[in-house]
């Protein structure tokens, strides 16, 4: 077998990991927050969450944040703690 290149090959890897900087907060997600009609009662980890999104090139409004806080909040998107693994009905 052939190499396509000479010398010893190289492997890259990636790494998610945290900015360096915060990056500055959307005015969208400020405008949620402030709102009350919108944020409402949201916890501190809902917001942290909606606080670590991230989007290249368009600006979020007030109310895509509050979709997204609705939807973590939706028991269809996400299923409950593990609870007998293994355990198959029938």
């Amino acid at each position: 077998m052939s190499s396509t290149a000479p010398g010893n090959p190289h492997r890259f890897e990636f790494v998610e990991r945290e900015p360096d900087q915060p990056p500055e907060e959307e005015a969208g997600l400020k405008e949620f927050l402030r709102d009350r009609s919108l944020s409402g009662d949201a916890a501190e980890d809902e917001i942290e969450f909606l606080k670590k999104l991230r989007f290249k090139k368009k600006r979020p409004t007030a109310l895509y944040y509050y979709r997204e806080w609705q939807n973590l909040r939706d028991p269809l998107h996400f299923r409950g703690p593990a609870t007998g693994a293994g355990k198959r009905r029938g």
